[in-house]
């Protein structure tokens, strides 16, 4: 499970509330305490139908996305009975809900294959009509997408880029509420390693990571696992400061005895790695760019870096571990608390039903005013 998996189970915990989705993957460990609905359970996980439509492609499944879009419109029956509907991920938003019901959208970012990765996504096509298909299937989404904002009372963004770009490419404004940092992240000291950690995808740049380190003595541990690994193992292969540990279950461990952390992504929504980095103490290096920027206050929590193996090398060499204080990082990373989220949250949830309750009423009474023909 990703990032929005887990925020999901932490949404639902909060608001004691079932988890309604598409469909659950065989592979998938569901916590016991949360009740997850799969809609179209079959449909997705069976025969010739679920193979083609679980094929995995980052999130560049037109076949899964359109078919998604398509049954959320109707849903599960169950969906409409509730006062208060909390929508998370962009797909959801295509659910059409009754007139009495209240919905908050929590998109954890525009699809940003529509918007603002729309340019790059469509270079990595470079075939005779396949970019004048992209771009009319792009267009023909952002109409859909841009349509189910009629169904949404209050977005909800997970932090100030994501709040932006909502206000940039919807025209809609959002309240900002952090995801929750959840696990055992400590200070247990420094064993004289850094550590990068996500899913082994392009869009994390691992790969820069190790270039960079490639021409350094000190040492890197990259845990993970994803399509990217096979490629990183033949890069760090001779480097003796290089490490790839693959997937581990309790990175919290390694983490709490290193050095610092170090984070690349492209223009991150939110960053999970970096909120966790903090919330154990730790230095953050990270990329000038995303949200990731708005982690790192320099010198206070960590070090900046433009997105080059000659930028990230420097930074490195002039990090040093005696320059930054683990208590006051996890003071700046109290802002990702549970107890934060849990509280932001549901403080919303309540106001925003209360307002559109307000304003629904407000209509009724207005419709029942007589009307005066002269």
């Amino acid at each position: 499970m990703g990032g929005g998996e887990r925020f999901a189970i932490e949404a639902a915990r909060v608001l004691d509330a079932p988890i309604y989705t598409m469909y659950v993957a065989g592979d998938v460990a569901v916590p016991d305490d949360v009740t997850i609905v799969p809609i179209r359970q079959e449909k997705y996980t069976r025969g010739l139908s679920g193979r083609l439509l679980e094929w995995k492609n980052e999130g560049m499944n037109p076949l899964e996305t359109l078919s998604v879009a398509v049954d959320l419109t109707d849903a599960h029956d169950e969906l409409a009975t509730y006062d208060v509907l909390f929508e998370s991920a962009p797909l959801s938003k295509s659910y059409v809900p009754p007139v009495e019901q209240t919905v908050l959208h929590y998109p954890h970012s525009p699809p940003r294959w529509l918007y603002d990765l729309f340019r790059e996504r469509l270079s990595e096509f470079d075939y005779p009509g396949v970019g004048f298909a992209l771009k009319g299937y792009a267009k023909a989404w952002r109409t859909l997408d841009k349509e189910g904002n009629e169904y949404v009372d209050r977005f909800v963004a997970n932090s100030e880029l994501v709040r932006d770009r909502i206000q940039r490419y919807y025209d809609r404004e959002a309240a900002v509420v952090y995801p929750p940092v959840t696990g055992d992240w400590r200070n247990e000291g420094d064993d004289g390693y850094f550590v990068t950690w996500s899913r082994l995808a392009p869009e994390k740049r691992i790969d820069l990571i190790v270039d960079a380190f490639a021409g350094l003595e000190e040492r890197l541990l990259v845990v993970g696992d994803g399509e990217e690994r096979e490629r990183l193992e033949r890069k760090a292969r001779g480097l003796e400061n290089v490490e790839l540990r693959g997937y581990v279950p309790n990175v919290e461990n390694i983490v709490s005895r290193a050095t610092a952390v170090v984070y690349a992504p492209k223009n991150e929504d939110f960053g999970l790695v970096g909120a966790e980095a903090l919330t154990a103490g730790k230095p953050l290096i990270g990329v000038n760019e995303g949200y990731t920027r708005h982690q790192v206050v320099e010198g206070r929590t960590g070090i900046r870096f433009d997105p080059t193996v000659g930028s990230l090398r420097e930074a490195v060499e002039r990090f040093d571990p005696d320059d930054f204080d683990a208590e006051e990082i996890q003071r700046f990373a109290r802002r990702y608390d549970r107890s934060t989220f849990a509280e932001s949250l549901l403080e919303l949830v309540n106001r925003t039903h209360a307002e559109a309750a307000e304003k629904r009423a407000a209509v009724d009474a207005d419709d029942t005013k007589p009307i005066r023909i002269r």
